[in-house]
């Protein structure tokens, strides 16, 4: 705990920085069919272009991409485990405690590879989706289990990892 207060200060001044406002993040729908080009039917084409593209990508690319997208909507487990530990404490969700600020950032980001990751995996056909849905739905029931207990460096470590994990992965396949 002592550790982490500590360190207030300098995540403030060096971490907080990097993180951007809203209006300078990507979006999802960056990356996706248009839906409000419904009328001009130029919504479908895209559809009907995205499902030609992944018809010839292996089922591997949809296993790492479905794992990645169910760590990214386990998300409300996370910040709940992230708001439970010393030092971080975000009881209210908005504690002005730099921990806290960076962690809900941090799970703004990642909710927003989860929802580029469903769209994309949604429209592509490729996958069964109310077996997606079953399963996320069983791992945040299930919680997160005591690895990290109260404990922030192994919660942190563990999300650093995560979070390289996700990328080797994916974009191995990309």
């Amino acid at each position: 705990m002592e550790v982490f207060k500590s360190l207030e200060s300098w995540v403030f001044e060096n971490i907080l920085p990097f993180l951007k406002p809203v209006e300078k993040c990507w979006q999802p729908n960056e990356f996706l069919p248009n839906p409000s080009q419904v009328s001009n039917g130029e919504f479908m084409e895209e559809v009907r272009a995205l499902r030609q593209r992944v018809l010839g990508l292996p089922d591997e690319y949809f296993v790492i991409l479905v794992g990645n997208m169910i760590t990214e909507d386990a998300l409300p487990t996370y910040q709940t485990m992230f708001n439970r530990w010393d030092g971080v404490r975000d009881e209210t969700g908005s504690s002005p405690c730099p921990w806290a600020i960076w962690t809900r950032a941090w799970t703004a980001e990642e909710n927003r590879h989860g929802d580029l990751l469903r769209t994309y995996i949604y429209l592509s056909g490729r996958v069964d989706m109310m077996m997606i849905e079953k399963t996320l739905q069983y791992t945040i029931r299930a919680g997160m289990d005591n690895k990290t207990e109260n404990n922030p460096y192994l919660g942190f470590v563990y999300t650093s990892f995560q979070e390289r994990a996700t990328f080797l992965c994916a974009w191995q396949y990309c």
